[in-house]
């Protein structure tokens, strides 16, 4: 019996060396897992902040351009503008010219 009792505790002894073997190649295992983890949760933080640079390039680029077309259709309204001015200008003028006839015929009958 004392025999069959060492067998047993040698048994017991070598399986809770294999035991924590396991548990150490296990640990090793869970720790290159979550490194894994950690380099994919990275990688996509660096994705996301390069898509919010793009984005933000991307709308800094449309903000520019729409101020540019917002100068050529103002710069299109003050020129269109002055040239309405200047025809009413030549119509009053004009205008002026036939109301200062009219005066002088006026004029000439009385």
């Amino acid at each position: 019996m004392k025999e069959k009792l060492q067998q047993l505790l040698e048994t017991l002894g070598s399986e809770r060396g294999e035991l924590r073997v396991r548990l150490h190649l296990l640990g090793l295992e869970a720790r290159e897992e979550l490194e894994q983890a950690e380099t994919k949760w990275q990688n996509m933080q660096l994705r996301l902040r390069d898509i919010g640079w793009e984005w933000n390039l991307k709308a800094k680029t449309e903000i520019h351009d729409l101020g540019e077309d917002v100068d050529k259709l103002q710069h299109k309204i003050t020129d269109k503008v002055g040239d309405i001015r200047l025809e009413v200008m030549e119509e009053v003028h004009e205008l002026g010219e036939e109301l200062a006839e009219l005066y002088q015929k006026i004029r000439r009958h009385l």
